[in-house]
């Protein structure tokens, strides 16, 4: 097995289905760009400590990050919970890298989005966490 591209596959798989750009991605978990580029392609291995990182920023394994294809979708599903903590995470870690005029354009679309989201009712909560 060639461990390398599937770390690398398994990180791009994992990067993209959270619609991050590999700058993005590489500012939250603290890597070169490049590098992470030369990763997913299989091209270069990386440490331990960076997979650690990894695995735990997209809340999975490493036995899945190195020996599974995760784009296969046979592996455990995390919780939603831990999800939506490692993206409010990395939005956090993102805006503060971001210039003020890049914020306020953010704040600005994430007001006008919020509008269509629907907002819970108490009876809604209650049965997801129910159903939980």
């Amino acid at each position: 097995m060639n461990y390398t591209k599937t770390i690398g596959s398994n990180i791009r798989y994992e990067r993209k289905l959270r619609g991050l750009t590999i700058d993005d991605f590489a500012k939250v978990i603290g890597m070169a760009p490049g590098f992470v580029g030369l990763i997913e392609r299989g091209q270069r291995g990386t440490s331990i400590a960076n997979m650690v990182r990894i695995a735990e920023f997209f809340d999975i394994t490493m036995d899945e990050l190195i020996t599974k294809d995760l784009s296969e979708g046979k592996v455990s599903t995390p919780k939603s919970v831990n999800r939506i903590e490692k993206d409010r995470k990395a939005l956090i870690s993102m805006i503060s890298t971001m210039s003020d005029e890049k914020v306020q354009i953010l704040a600005a679309n994430a007001k006008a989005l919020n509008k269509y989201i629907p907002t819970p009712n108490a009876k809604d909560l209650m049965y997801d966490e129910y159903e939980g």
